[in-house]
């Protein structure tokens, strides 16, 4: 049966006094000043880590990052020939989206983000690609989204849950639950805590940069966020460490720094940036450190369905 709750209006602003809020200010200056310094990164705009499945992939970034599409969808189970409503969950510029708009044709995905800079560029590029028929860029929170209930059949985060408040990401946990059908599946890839007993003290120095640097409440606890999600109806969860899957595509960041600050000398002659441009380069510096205390950080992929 059709769906009559999609969002169908592409870049509809919502004005939720939620995402007015103070809170939600340094995440918004962040993606909206820092955004398109990701194509240092990506020429997709893939803003996430990515997943090596084979030696041969260390060779290339862009093909770990499209793996770790690949990963995230699959694990969503859809069925090409099914009509499919897809929320993309803290959807950056859309390249997650775009990816599974061509993998499942018959599918309308609504992406969801806070940051005007990422609808205004999303809808370019869905519109360079012809896919602006099937993906919605919408600014919404989706900690209190304006979906209806059970209006996805699908949702998933890569990469963004981290920006969740709590623990156990409680709001961004409940509204996902609520916004999904009866039997909707779920993914989420993202880097978490792996215990809330003391951290050793330059960990907690780099951890606490980190979440000034990438405009972060806290990283989830791989703990918490499995009982929320428990509490919230979700069943049959799969839990999966991919630490060693991403550290290949980690191990970019030096080069794709570089890379960045060469170009940026060649095209304005200095260095001169605004401060989340630069947070922009510290944040994933540091994070190459932070992964590397195995025993207390984790980057994971959950998946599950709702009952």
């Amino acid at each position: 049966m059709e769906s009559t709750n999609i969002i169908k209006t592409p870049a509809k602003h919502y004005t939720s006094a939620t995402v007015r809020e103070n809170y939600y200010k340094p995440i918004t200056d962040y993606y909206d000043i820092a955004g398109p310094d990701y194509e240092a990164w990506s020429k997709n705009f893939n803003m996430h880590f990515g997943y090596c499945t084979s030696f041969f992939n260390i060779f290339s970034l862009e093909t770990m990052l499209n793996n770790m599409n690949n990963e995230v969808l699959k694990r969503l189970k859809i069925d090409r020939n099914e009509k499919t409503w897809i929320a993309d969950l803290g959807c950056g510029v859309g390249a997650v989206s775009r990816y599974a708009a061509k993998q499942f044709p018959l599918s309308k995905i609504t992406a969801i983000t806070i940051s005007d800079y990422q609808i205004k560029k999303g809808n370019l590029l869905n519109k360079e690609e012809a896919l602006d028929n099937k993906i919605s860029m919408v600014k919404d929170n989706f900690e209190k989204l304006h979906s209806k209930d059970e209006t996805f059949t699908h949702a998933y985060a890569l990469e963004s849950c981290c920006h969740a408040r709590g623990a156990g990401k409680p709001l961004f946990v409940s509204e996902m639950a609520r916004v999904l059908k009866s039997g909707g599946r779920f993914c989420i890839a993202d880097g978490f805590l792996k215990h809330d007993r003391k951290h050793p003290r330059l960990f907690s120095f780099i951890y606490k940069k980190i979440l000034k640097y990438w405009a972060l409440p806290c990283f989830g606890n791989i703990n918490e966020i499995k009982k929320t999600l428990k509490s919230n109806g979700f069943v049959n969860i799969e839990i999966k460490e991919i630490s060693l899957r991403i550290a290949p595509s980690v191990a970019y960041v030096p080069w794709t720094c570089f890379k960045f600050f060469t170009k940026e000398i060649v095209k304005n002659k200095s260095l001169r940036m605004k401060k989340e441009r630069w947070y922009n380069v510290y944040g994933p510096v540091l994070g190459m450190i932070l992964g590397l205390y195995r025993s207390h950080f984790g980057y994971y992929i959950i998946s599950g369905e709702k009952k």
